[in-house]
Formats: structure tokens, sequence, C-alpha cells
């Protein structure tokens, strides 16, 4: 089962769900733009420390899968130390959730935090738990009312992880977590009953 702490510390080579929301359940993606730009510094801040396996980005939170790299290089220096590599990916976060907040300060004038702290992160130790959480994040737009249907949703992964073209999203191995991208595919057209231990709202 995934840990039944929400602020897990981060470990090399591990899977993780995390997860946060605005502060007060206020929005962090107001203007269309602002979904484009948090993705811009996920891939800015997370890719070189983390692989992407699902995200999605709701109005007022968002939800990403990812794993922990191995082996992470830094300012010439390969670090390979589990602790440290998790002392620089939460740091990797922290640096993304300010760049963003700074930005939506900005544009709507307004000062003070942004999303609520500590973000929540789950570590996911078993297939299952990460097959669902894969999927649970993909649906979560439907959950929420957003569509009527989580696979036409625009800010998810799930459409990407459907196509060929280029993405920094690990796509082979989110097939490969599956089995195959036939059976990604299937899984996401089945529903499958909520597991409250890695609901994180």
């Amino acid at each position: 089962m995934p840990s039944i702490k929400s602020i897990t510390p981060f470990t090399s080579g591990s899977y993780y769900h995390v997860f946060n929301r605005g502060i007060n359940g206020q929005r962090i993606f107001i203007k269309k733009k602002n979904y484009q730009h948090f993705l811009t510094l996920i891939k800015k801040h997370l890719t070189e420390y983390v692989d992407i396996l699902a995200y999605c980005l709701l109005p007022n939170h968002f939800h990403l899968v990812i794993k922990v790299k191995d082996v992470i290089f830094q300012n010439d220096y390969i670090i390979e130390n589990e602790t440290e590599i998790g002392k620089i990916v939460s740091n990797q976060f922290r640096k993304m959730f300010v760049s963003y907040s700074m930005a939506i300060n900005n544009q709507e004038s307004r000062t003070g935090s942004l999303f609520n702290r500590p973000f929540k992160r789950l570590e996911i130790t078993q297939q299952d738990y990460l097959e669902y959480a894969i999927f649970y994040v993909h649906y979560n737009p439907e959950r929420h009312g957003l569509t009527e249907n989580f696979k036409t949703y625009n800010y998810s992964s799930f459409i990407t992880l459907c196509s060929q073209g280029p993405t920094k999203l690990k796509r082979d191995l989110v097939h490969e977590i599956f089995g195959s991208k036939k059976d990604f595919a299937s899984y996401h057209n089945g529903m499958h009953y909520e597991r409250t231990a890695i609901v994180i709202e």
C-alpha cells in the first residue's frame, strides 16, 4: 500500500503521487495561459530530477505521478545518495511553487501564499496502486464534474500518453507499467473502485 503519510520524504527510485491545492481552496489556474505556464515550470524545475508519468491540472489543484530518478547531475556532480536526492527534489518543487506563485501574484495584483504548505505526496510501493494512481489522476476532472469525459480533458497527460508525438512524459515507462499501450488504454476504459488511501484531496 502507499504510505499513509501525506508528506512522506522523497527518496531516489521511488514513485509518488504529488498533490497541492490553492490556499483556502482558491483557484491557482485563472487564465488558460496559466496551465501552460505551470507545465513549462514542471519541465524547467522537475524533469532533470524526476520522471513525470502523469499529471492533471484543475482550477484549484493539481496532481502528478512521478518517479524520482536514481541518479541526478547537479553542478557537474553525480549525486547517488537517496536522502540527498530527496532533499534536492523537494527544493526543486519549492522553486517551482515560488516561481508560479510570483507569476500569478503579478498577474492578479495579489500578494501572499498561493499554495497550501507543505505540499502533499504519497509514496506508492505496489504495482496495483501505481496503476490506479495514474488512472485516478486522469479521471479527476470527470470526478469533479469539469468534463463529461476525462479522456478529452485538455489539461491532463492522458491524450499525450495515447499519442506518438514528442513529449517529456515518460510514456514508454507508463505503458510498461500497465503491460503495453493497449493495456494502458484498456485500464482507462474501465471504472475502478475508489481507494481512500490514495485520495489525498
